[in-house]
């Protein structure tokens, strides 16, 4: 039997890079794409049995491939389920996701166990007992990134952090140039990446800061650009630790 096709709709390379990792050893063949456009043109091409979509993307909502896929010219581009994977999904509460052809949610950070669960269960894998998003979040192990999000996987979790600390100084080099033009969707996008992957790697006041700022340039507030040199020296500090060895 051929592996399962599962269309990843992600634009941040951190998240696409955890999904990979979680996913590793399944028997499934992954197809990643980072804008709207790239994922009609694989779904048009052949069916996928899962597609694990972000909803803010650099070329426009992902409610708008929702709706696509509702659409007769995407007849039979998608065979099963599709799961939201956002750190956005109040966008999505008011539009009644299931009336989108949403099969399930998952918040961002999501654990390694609820993530594997999830895509297990889509594909009518067995799923681990309790693997639900919520269930797992509530559990007290805030303190160690590597329990909360990895399952104890101290491994995989230096994998992520390397891979995400690597990319700081692009996220860094966006935001600026999103500043220096103006550019208030760049900014939000690229804040709304590090919010998840802040707190995934344990620095949930650097999350929060990433959050605050994100909602600042939602609302075309000056205090974006007030706060976002704070979080940018704090990026340079936390990849300097890691080069070191910290």
């Amino acid at each position: 039997m051929a592996p399962a096709r599962v269309l990843v709709l992600e634009d941040d390379p951190a998240i696409q890079r955890f999904i990979a990792l979680t996913l590793m050893g399944q028997d499934l063949e992954l197809l990643p794409c980072n804008t709207l456009a790239s994922a009609r043109t694989v779904l048009t091409a052949a069916p996928v049995q899962l597609l694990l979509m972000d909803l803010t993307l650099p070329d426009g909502s992902g409610l708008e491939l929702l709706h696509w896929l509702r659409e007769p010219r995407a007849a039979g581009a998608l065979a099963a389920k599709v799961v939201v994977f956002s750190g956005g999904v109040d966008t999505l509460a008011s539009q009644q996701p299931h009336a989108l052809g949403v099969w399930r949610v998952l918040h961002k950070p999501s654990s390694v166990p609820a993530l594997l669960g999830c895509v297990q269960e889509a594909l009518e894998a067995t799923p681990p007992a309790g693997g639900t998003d919520e269930g797992l979040d509530s559990l007290d192990v805030a303190g160690d990134p590597a329990v909360e999000f990895f399952a104890g996987n101290r491994a995989l979790y230096a994998a992520y952090r390397t891979a995400c600390v690597a990319r700081f100084a692009q996220d860094v080099e966006q935001a600026d140039e999103a500043l220096r033009t103006g550019d208030v969707q760049s900014l939000r996008r690229v804040v709304h990446n590090l919010k998840s992957v802040l707190r995934m790697l344990g620095h949930g006041a650097l999350s929060a800061r990433a959050a605050a700022i994100e909602e600042a340039a939602c609302h075309g507030s000056p205090a974006a650009q007030q706060q976002w040199p704070l979080l940018r020296a704090a990026l340079r500090q936390l990849a300097a630790r890691v080069l070191h060895g910290a």
